[in-house]
């Protein structure tokens, strides 16, 4: 169809959007009478009286009326009048704004009829129809179209003149004027340049609804995937929306200050944050779910009623493009790809009109690109740089970030996050999902379907829920599907190597089954079988592991023909062969062109394969009969070149037998392996070979961890040690990465050693900015740091325990070396109980305290209140009250701790402790303050109030109240609120209750109840954010701490919360960007009044060089601290020998106070004579390269520890030893 036979399907367009527009805005007018023209429709709607006005906004509850887009919304709120609206929007704020129309869901507007409501609804539907039906119509066709508009325009005005009491005069007029529009554009010859012109954003309308048609019908829009297709051989296909499982995403680094970022609001990470087109980079370790993601991603925007994830149906396109297919290498061959009926119909203009539209492309498997791939990447993002519609999300692997982000335009706003994989608590829900379905779409594939208790017992065999490697959602389907295909194979020490062996042996096992019952090889013994499948296997080794150095997961021709000659000599059926590890895919190139291709369902299996290439042919040059060239594994391969450092070559030298072992007895043999062996140099590139490719080593970074994985026991340790060299350099270099490389291993001793020299340690740069804090050691880690912990020097670490503290029991031995900077025990903070403190006080007697702890929880004890009591450094406290006498040991923690630095206090609570035991209020305005009180149920409603009353002093600011596992209903929660505004309780800033106690309606009112008595906020959240923090992620917990008194979203980001912290008593829009928030927070040299809340004396921290009187408040005191280099008298208060302690440079006389010693400290350069007090000898922790005698006190020998380059005499006493220990070099 060419451009010229379209003028009649264009002229049916430009009477909709002409006559058929004009009379809804009639319809509109006429409806909404005393509007002032000047207003937009929101506005006056507002205005209306509710007891007397007729419009559906006002009689019908705000949750049904219809959704708006942010385009319709920007238009509804900011407009005075409906020019701008399209028929669209004209129908929806007909409904909410005319009076006496019928309610929105009535049937008067889908009924067919001669109603207002039903006219109105049929024009929308012929402006719909017109844009999604082909423009190309005969002239009678037409003439119908046209005649049937008429009529309807002419009975909606009719209607409406009725409706709304206007005159037959009006009614007329409008007529009129209609006719004299339809009559021009029906008469006059259209000029299509013109018509390109006036209603280019119609036709694309037109064409974008037609192509999105097309794309949620395509084949590459697959709504299922098969898991390990060469596995299920009746092809299974498992609903991706059935399947899929929120996985864990973070945004941030270094390790430690990330934030968690719910799936649903991935797309709102960039969409609309900037007037550019925006790219998102999901990053992924291999397995992590990248792909899956993208499939779910895909799949619920072509389910057009779905809003899982938000934003997602703001796009009119998504292009997905497959960076492993190498057919495709511009932006106009995808267009045809995707759109092949479409092109032919609208030649030129499809591409710009696709590319000027709301546009998402997903761009799935950077680090699978190949040289076609690459080219159409930067096609796109080159096209794409005018449209800030245009969204683009990048999947990648950590080893090929950098490469992708090459790619990326500077004009691109960029959001990078990372996929962790699929939380703790949540797994085992995913391998049931997983197995209904694959019971659901594979009836009758295994003799004997596991049960559910089966399946039960072996998540628990396997300890699915607390080992790190079952995070990735691959090797939780690869469980799933050995579950019920091989369940009696799987057992606790599974690791993901050994679940990858497993996949492959159940492979062989299948295929042995059906070359038994092939013609060609039925004949044949086991054993001859075996070896013949095993010749057959190097061969597919070799090419994997060469398509891999090209980028291909496809292969080639040339290596299918090698495959299928292979076959041929060993009279191996090459159909069953290749089908037994490969799966075959059929790709249509844009041209319509189909190709059958030979792939592996996940790159993963590919690397596995090129890693037993390489384990294969170290153990041929093992053989006694190679006289060997070193290089013929990876050097000399066929089509292999420069690909990987030549430590490799070094590693396949010190595995070929030397010749002095050659004949030697078993004996001999054994003692010439216990010879010290030569270490030799591991640096030179491998030699290319002719049409090689060159591959950078970070490309092979999973191989290479899969080749440690695989390690024989054989192997020396300077093997390994030049195996984890190369992994180093291949870009492993973050912590998680070594833990899973070592329990890969199963904590092997060899590896371990190794990978101690590589762990990065409290203080050591990340690579994307930052440094790194302590060791935080998580459930799931507690075996692997058993091992690693004894080979590491002496460190800080932070024990993050969601789970039972009696797991950390093993790990004692290990930690003794070691300080700990934060203990958090959550399970006995959000389950307090008595029998368990005797086992926590053995437990944390055993560790090293930090000096500088600064954050604990758990129980509060006799012993953790000892070490408390010698601690000023704490941040965060969370203790947990279950009797009487922790009560009092509360008592007595608060009245003497000074709580200087402290910043949150949270205090769990339960039932056994009686009010009287509380005798003194919790510390003060400075602190943030969560009260958790446990278990309420109506009979202990009055406990809560009276402890509420005991622990909180009356003009306590900013505390937050929650309720974990609260039976209580709405008639309770009223009667809570009730009795504790009658005790006196207020300036509270929230109440926290369980969705699972409360209704959402219910929940509104109640809330509205709490913020009359109190001015707080009630916060309806999910049961788990109270009573676990299983789930939550250390740095989201934390946030959520803080960000108390509000209502906040899970989607907020951090800086939002963070900004939200600090900004007390200001009234800032969601919208703000963080730099504004920054300012706001940095709003230096006001003048601000006593009055004003504690975030604007936090700007007075930040008003540098003002004078304020001496009534000043604290605040202002502190900003003295910061007022340097001012001359205070004597007689200043302590806030001004504060000051003094930045005052550096002064000579303060020996009668100085202590906070002039202290003063002291920061003095550096100073010579203290012997006799200064201990606060000097602290000063003299600070004043470095000094020389100290050896008498020097023990706060002088600290000293030394941070004093480096120094040389120490061997009299030093320990705390010297342990400085010479920090001194390297």
């Amino acid at each position: 169809m060419s451009l010229s036979t379209m003028k009649y399907g264009c002229k049916v367009i430009m009477n909709l959007e002409a006559a058929a527009k004009k009379v809804m805005q009639i319809v509109l007018k006429w409806g909404t009478p005393g509007k002032d023209p000047k207003e937009d429709f929101i506005t006056y709607v507002k205005r209306l009286d509710p007891s007397t006005s007729k419009t559906n906004y006002v009689l019908e509850d705000k949750k049904r009326h219809p959704k708006l887009d942010k385009t319709q919304k920007d238009k509804v709120e900011n407009y005075n009048s409906s020019e701008k609206f399209d028929i669209s929007l004209l129908l929806i704020v007909i409904k909410l704004c005319c009076i006496n129309m019928a309610l929105l869901n009535d049937a008067a507007w889908f009924s067919d009829g001669d109603e207002l409501e039903n006219l109105l609804y049929q024009i929308k539907k012929a402006r719909n129809n017109a844009m999604h039906e082909s423009l190309e119509m005969t002239e009678t066709e037409f003439e119908e179209k046209t005649k049937k508009l008429r009529e309807d325009l002419i009975a909606t005005l009719t209607k409406a003149k009725e409706r709304f009491g206007r005159s037959d005069a009006e009614l007329k007029e409008e007529i009129d004027k209609n006719e004299v529009v339809m009559n021009t554009i029906t008469n006059e010859p259209l000029d299509l340049k013109d018509f390109l012109r006036d209603y280019h954003s119609d036709l694309q309308e037109h064409t974008i609804s037609r192509l999105a048609d097309q794309l949620k019908q395509h084949s590459t829009y697959q709504k299922s995937i098969t898991p390990i297709s060469f596995l299920t051989t009746n092809k299974v296909k498992l609903p991706v929306n059935k399947i899929y499982m929120a996985t864990k995403i973070m945004q941030g680094r270094p390790e430690g200050k990330e934030k968690d970022v719910d799936h649903r609001d991935l797309i709102k990470l960039v969409q609309g944050q900037s007037n550019q087109p925006q790219v998102l980079v999901v990053e992924g370790l291999a397995g992590s779910g990248k792909t899956t993601l993208a499939d779910h991603m895909t799949t619920e925007w072509s389910n057009t009623s779905s809003d899982s994830i938000r934003g997602l149906n703001e796009y009119k396109l998504l292009l997905k493009v497959q960076c492993r297919d190498p057919h495709l290498s511009c932006y106009v061959d995808l267009v045809g790809f995707l759109f092949q009926p479409s092109t032919t119909e609208y030649k030129e203009l499809l591409s710009k009109l696709v590319m000027e539209s709301s546009l998402l492309v997903i761009i799935d498997g950077i680090d699978e690109v190949n040289k076609s791939s690459r080219e159409l990447i930067r096609d796109i993002l080159h096209q794409m740089q005018g449209n800030p519609k245009c969204t683009v999300m990048f999947t990648t692997r950590p080893e090929a970030l950098q490469e992708g982000l090459q790619l990326i335009p500077n004009t691109y706003y960029r959001v990078e996050v990372e996929l962790v994989g699929i939380p703790t608590g949540q797994r085992k829900d995913f391998l049931h999902r997983y197995l209904d379905e694959l019971h659901k779409t594979s009836p009758g594939t295994t003799p004997t379907p596991p049960t559910t208790d089966d399946i039960n017992q072996c998540i628990k065999q396997l300890d699915v829920e607390t080992k790190e490697h079952f995070r990735l959602p691959l090797n939780l389907s690869i469980v799933a599907i050995l579950m019920y295909s091989w369940p009696d194979k799987m057992n606790r020490n599974t690791t993901q190597t050994e679940l990858y062996y497993l996949i492959h042996e159940l492979t062989l096992e299948k295929l042995e089954k059906r070359l038994i019952d092939n013609d060609l090889t039925k004949d044949f013994g086991r054993r001859k079988r075996l070896d013949k499948v095993e010749n057959w296997l190097s061969t597919l080794y070799c090419e994997m592991f060469i398509a891999l150095t090209h980028d291909q997961l496809t292969l080639q021709e040339e290596s299918v023909n090698k495959l299928r000659s292979k076959c041929d000599t060993l009279d191996l059926p090459p159909d069953e062969m290749m089908a037994a590890f490969m799966e075959t895919r059929t790709v249509k190139t844009f041209r319509g062109c189909d190709l059958d291709c030979y792939s592996v369902p996940h790159k993963g299996f590919q690397e596995r394969y090129g890693a037993l290439y390489i384990i294969q042919g170290i153990k041929q040059l093992k053989k006694p009969d190679d006289t060997g060239n070193v290089t013929n594994i990876v050097v000399s391969t066929p089509g292999v070149g420069q690909i990987l450092h030549s430590k490799m070559q070094n590693l396949i030298k010190k595995f070929k037998k030397p010749k002095e072992t050659r004949g030697c007895s078993a004996r001999q043999l054994e003692e010439l392996q216990q010879q010290p062996k030569e270490t030799g140099n591991v640096i030179s590139i491998i030699r290319r070979t002719p049409g090689a490719a060159q591959i950078q080593l970070s490309k092979m970074q999973n191989l290479l961890q899969m080749l440690v994985g695989m390690i024989p026991h054989d192997w020396d340790s300077i093997m390994v040690k030049d195996v984890l060299n190369l992994l180093q350099e291949a870009g492993v270099n973050r912590r998680n990465q070594w833990l899973d490389v070592i329990e890969d291993t199963k904590c092997s001793e060899k590896v371990v050693k190794a990978i101690a020299d590589h762990f990065p340690l409290p203080g050591a740069s990340v690579s994307t900015g930052g440094n790194y804090g302590p060791i935080e050691i998580i459930d799931g880690r507690i075996a692997t740091y058993e091992k690693l912990l004894l080979h590491i020097r002496q460190t800080q670490v932070r024990l993050n325990i969601h789970g039972d503290p009696a797991s950390l029991n093993c790990l004692l031995a290990s930690l003794a070396r070691h300080v700990c900077k934060g203990f958090r025990l959550y399970q006995t903070f959000y389950h307090p109980t008595k029998d368990i403190h005797p086992d926590v006080d053995q437990l944390l007697s055993k560790v090293q305290w930090s000096p500088d702890l600064n954050e604990y929880s758990g129980p509060l004890t006799d012993y953790v209140l000892s070490r408390l009591q010698r601690v000023h450094s704490l941040r965060d406290i969370e203790l947990s009250i279950s009797s009487n006498h922790q009560a009092t040991l509360l008592m007595e923690l608060i009245t003497s701790t000074s709580f200087k630095h402290l910043k949150l206090l949270s205090v769990a609570v339960t039932p056994e402790v009686l009010p009287a035991a509380i005798t003194t209020n919790l510390p003060g305005n400075y602190i943030s303050v969560m009260l958790y009180l446990l278990d309420v149920t109506d009979e202990r409603v009055s406990w809560a109030c009276e402890m509420v009353a005991n622990l909180i002093n009356p003009s306590q600011r900013g505390y937050d109240i929650r309720f974990p596992r609260s039976t209580l209903d709405e008639a309770g929660w009223i009667r809570m609120i009730q009795d504790l505004g009658g005790r006196g309780v207020k300036n509270m800033r929230a109440m926290w209750v369980s969705d699972t106690s409360i209704s959402s309606d219910q929940a509104d009112r109640i809330r509205q109840i709490c913020s009359n008595t109190f001015g707080a906020y009630l916060t309806r959240c999910l049961a788990t954010r109270l009573d676990s923090s299983a789930q939550d992620t250390t740095p989201v917990h934390r946030t959520r701490l803080q960000c108390t008194g509000h209502d906040f979203s899970a989607q907020d980001t951090t800086s939002v919360h963070r900004t939200r912290l600090q900004c007390t008593g200001h009234d800032f829009s969601a919208q703000e960007t963080t730099s504004v928030h920054r300012r706001r927070l940095q709003c230096t040299g006001d003048d601000f009044s006593a009055e004003e809340t504690t975030s604007v004396q936090r700007r007075r921290l930040q008003c540098r060089g003002h004078d304020f009187s001496a009534e000043d408040t604290t605040s202002v005191q502190r900003t003295r601290l910061q007022c340097r280099g001012h001359d205070f008298s004597a007689e200043d208060t302590t806030s001004v020998h504060r000051t003094r302690f930045q005052c550096t440079g002064h000579d303060f006389s020996a009668q100085d106070t202590t906070s002039v010693h202290r003063t002291r400290l920061q003095c550096t350069g100073h010579d203290f004579s012997a006799q200064d007090t201990t606060s000097v000898h602290r000063t003299r922790l600070q004043c470095t390269g000094h020389d100290f005698s050896a008498q020097d006190t023990t706060s002088v020998h600290r000293t030394r520890l941070q004093c480096t380059g120094h040389d120490f005499s061997a009299q030093d006493t320990t705390s010297v030893q342990q400085t010479l220990i920090l001194l390297e070099g």
